[in-house]
């Protein structure tokens, strides 16, 4: 169940009650650096707790190496104890293999094409 939520032109985070911040990527939209402060700034206002987090990609939502990096990094994502990507498209895979691979998140990460899978991953972090 969730209990609080902040929505902006790209994205919506929303408190979950379990303990974990579910941020859903709207459609058609690219994440930039920029659009990270403000996510942070809403998982701050909405918890303040370094919790998981739960992200789903929009349909052709996307972001860029730049932001990959800069994601990857704990003290750039002080709210956020993992996440679980659900992505859904091969694009959004890719990306997020390259992510993996590339950047190598110090946070444990991991992409799902299910949304409870992914969920059940995050609970052990809760």
């Amino acid at each position: 169940m969730l209990t609080k939520s902040i929505s902006e032109n790209k994205f919506i985070l929303s408190f979950n009650e379990t303990g974990y911040y579910e941020l859903s990527i709207k459609d058609n939209v690219e994440i930039f650096i920029d659009d990270i402060h403000l996510i942070i700034n809403a998982q701050k206002q909405l918890s303040g707790s370094k919790l998981p987090t739960l992200i789903s990609g929009g349909q052709y939502s996307t972001t860029n190496t730049e932001t990959l990096k800069y994601v990857s990094v704990n003290e750039n994502m002080p709210y956020s104890k993992c996440a679980a990507f659900i992505v859904s498209s091969i694009s959004q895979k890719l990306l997020g293999n390259f992510y993996l691979k590339i950047y190598k998140p110090q946070r444990p990460t991991k992409f799902f094409n299910d949304k409870n899978e992914a969920i059940t991953w995050l609970k052990q972090y809760i």
